[in-house]
């Protein structure tokens, strides 16, 4: 778990280096905007947001990233064309940061390249996701918009555990007929991040942690998860009334993925970045101290 026998790829995403060996590089942070519900979104068609509660969110997530050494990515949900663009264009202009592009429409996401080619920051923006449904046609739109990078989402629906997230990934699980990562490369992808699927708590949410320990093992991609989702559904939590001991629960699934290799960890709404950069400052901290008599030859990783 601690040092992977296999090269270990480093892909350089707007100015953010995702992979290499655990403890010899810092987890990128993942935060995520204008998902449902989310209250800086005051209309989903047009995607018009709250500004000034914006600029609020990310300067604090900034401070934290600062504060800490986290390196930090946002991920940009939008359900229209109008929408994506409309994040896509606002947030080019205030924060560096790399933007994943998310949404359940494939056009919409293909929305979002276009839109970050448009503004000339197509080097920093990630299609997510690439998954067990993606046809011929999103392939085809990716390849012709020139995605350059994209998240392979490990969710097998007929089986949640780590073989079926492997084999969806290597040869399509039955599913398709090759695998996820064969298909992002025939839609052109350079730098490929494998997230390995959390659902519910109740969905085999823990196999996700041994899954990318198995990825990096065999393939030396940058991989990593959102173990957060699994948080929602926690029973106990369900049947509690205090936010302060789900916060505290939720800060802790920000560090597991951490612990087991993680190179990138989705935790949430960006308004949690201080707590959950925090967390994941101390658990980077941790594992460097835990490799420290590892031998690497002088290479903190490959690319």
């Amino acid at each position: 778990m601690f040092k992977f026998q296999a090269t270990q790829l480093v892909h350089h995403i707007g100015g953010v280096e995702f992979g290499g060996q655990p403890g010899r590089r810092r987890t990128v942070m993942i935060g995520s905007l204008f998902y449902p519900r989310h209250s800086l979104v005051h209309d989903r068609v047009s995607g018009a947001v709250d500004e000034r509660k914006l600029a609020m969110v990310l300067r604090d997530m900034d401070n934290a990233r600062m504060a800490t050494g986290t390196p930090a990515a946002l991920m940009v949900y939008a359900e229209t064309p109008q929408a994506m663009r409309s994040h896509v264009e606002l947030l080019s202009g205030i924060t560096r940061l790399p933007l994943f592009i998310d949404s359940p429409s494939w056009r919409v996401r293909i929305e979002g390249i276009v839109v970050a080619d448009d503004m000339g920051i197509s080097d920093r923006v990630v299609y997510n996701t690439i998954s067990a449904g993606t046809g011929l046609e999103e392939v085809s739109a990716m390849r012709e918009v020139g995605v350059r990078n994209a998240v392979a989402l490990a969710f097998h629906p007929a089986d949640l555990g780590v073989k079926g997230k492997i084999y969806l990934l290597e040869d399509g699980g039955g599913l398709l007929p090759s695998g996820l990562i064969a298909l992002a490369k025939e839609a052109g992808v350079k730098n490929l991040l494998l997230d390995m699927a959390v659902l519910s708590s109740q969905q085999n949410a823990g196999s996700a942690l041994r899954a990318l320990m198995v990825a990096k093992s065999k393939w030396g991609l940058p991989c990593g998860c959102a173990l957060h989702n699994a948080v929602e559904s926690y029973p106990p939590l369900e049947r509690l009334s205090d936010a302060k001991i789900y916060r505290n629960v939720d800060t802790a699934a920000c560090t597991m993925p951490i612990l087991a290799g993680a190179d990138f960890v989705m935790f949430g709404p960006a308004e949690a970045a201080r707590r959950a950069m925090y967390a994941a400052a101390f658990a980077d901290e941790m594992m460097e101290q835990a490799v420290a008599d590892l031998h690497y030859n002088g290479d903190r990783s490959e690319h």
